[in-house]
């Protein structure tokens, strides 16, 4: 039987409540040997604390970025040395880090992703995937024990995506991953494909310092829930009831306010075949699923729409989600002429403080810190 991550964070959250409840016992305690009495409020400001100190850098994974440099090592193996500059500074600066592989291929039998800007109609496979991310860790390492780091950690997410060109483009589904099928294989690839890499991770003597996850950018108008479900299935069912996925995707059509008198409707139509509830499940129901949301837009509707899916959660008996960190493009639009960047170019800091507020902006679903920041970038 897998282990309930959800009971076990559960049971953290109320020991924390516990802790805290019995502190305010104690100070009432000692106000009765006062003849003074100090009646504390029972309605608690909200506080935005402030955010990390510094944030990681997530990569779309190019075609150039795999290529060998004149050293002999791939480009890929310097951003893992750019990752571990990031620990420079004295202290220990743990981070999260996805490397965004693309959308997912197979030819002949041979499953993987379309990096981005391969235009060869090839495949880089599981099996080139698994040896482009072991250069990104030791170039991690390389850097990190330059600066004489021997304690921050490296959360690593082996990224792809739900994206069918064809869906996204035109509304149907053609070719490879327009079946569950497909998808479910594929899900089940990249989970046994985390495995091999965390077994390397142990053998090589890193675990104390990384850990690999999977990754999926999930996003509604790239694929339908029935597909985007069916690869999750398969991640799940092949993770050994350890190994987890952040789903770095978008939300999008789901509501954009926070109304606190009318909760969101877990079933209302969004998408094609999408409700709320289908959202829910693909970044927290399922077991491995971790949400790391995108939170892009300027004006916060992002945020609302993630704070709105934890709240679908609670309804539906779940716990509130745990958020790890917020995603931002800042440094993706920096030069880009996307036109969508001028009114989506959130900085870190300020993904972070309007995913907070708006996780907080309901008890149920309040958390007290978001522990990482990640920026993504194009190489």
């Amino acid at each position: 039987m897998k282990p309930n991550y959800r009971v076990i964070l559960s049971i953290l959250i109320l020991i924390s409540m516990l802790g805290a409840l019995f502190t305010n016992f104690s100070i009432a305690s000692s106000q009765e040997e006062s003849p003074y009495h100090t009646y504390l409020p029972l309605i608690f400001k909200n506080i935005i604390p402030d955010p990390p100190s510094y944030f990681s850098t997530t990569w779309y994974v190019t075609l150039g970025m795999l290529q060998t440099m004149s050293t002999g090592q791939r480009n890929i193996y310097y951003k893992g040395v750019h990752a571990g500059n990031l620990t420079a500074p004295a202290g220990r600066q743990d981070q999260l880090v996805i490397l965004h592989f693309g959308r997912p291929r197979k030819v002949d039998t041979q499953i993987g992703t379309r990096v981005y800007f391969d235009t060869s109609g090839e495949v880089t496979s599981i099996k080139d995937i698994i040896i482009y991310t072991k250069d990104f860790i030791n170039g991690y390492m390389v850097g990190a024990l330059a600066n004489n780091d021997t304690e921050s950690k490296l959360d690593l997410g082996v990224g792809t995506s739900n994206l069918n060109y064809e869906y996204w483009d035109e509304g149907v589904c053609l070719g490879y991953f327009c079946t569950t099928e497909d998808a479910y294989n594929h899900g089940k690839a990249w989970a046994q494909m985390v495995i091999t890499l965390n077994d390397w991770v142990k053998t090589q003597g890193y675990a104390s310092r990384v850990s690999v996850a999977g990754a999926s950018d999930i996003e509604l108008a790239w694929n339908s829930a029935l597909i985007s479900h069916a690869w999750v299935k398969g991640f799940d069912d092949y993770d050994q009831g350890k190994y987890i996925f952040y789903n770095f995707g978008a939300c999008e059509g789901c509501d954009i306010g926070i109304n606190l008198t009318k909760p969101p409707d877990p079933y209302k139509d969004l998408t094609g075949d999408w409700t709320h509830a289908k959202v829910h499940y693909s970044a927290w129901g399922a077991p491995p699923a971790w949400p790391i949301p995108e939170i892009y837009l300027n004006n916060g509707y992002n945020a609302n729409q993630w704070a709105n899916i934890s709240k679908v959660g609670v309804m539906l008996g779940y716990v509130p989600i745990y958020f790890f960190s917020p995603l931002s493009q800042y440094q993706a639009c920096l030069g880009n002429n996307d036109p969508s960047c001028p009114y989506m170019d959130n900085t870190p800091q300020e993904a972070w403080i309007q995913l907070y507020k708006a996780i907080n902006a309901r008890p149920e679903t309040a958390q007290k810190y978001i522990p990482y920041m990640t920026d993504i970038d194009w190489p």
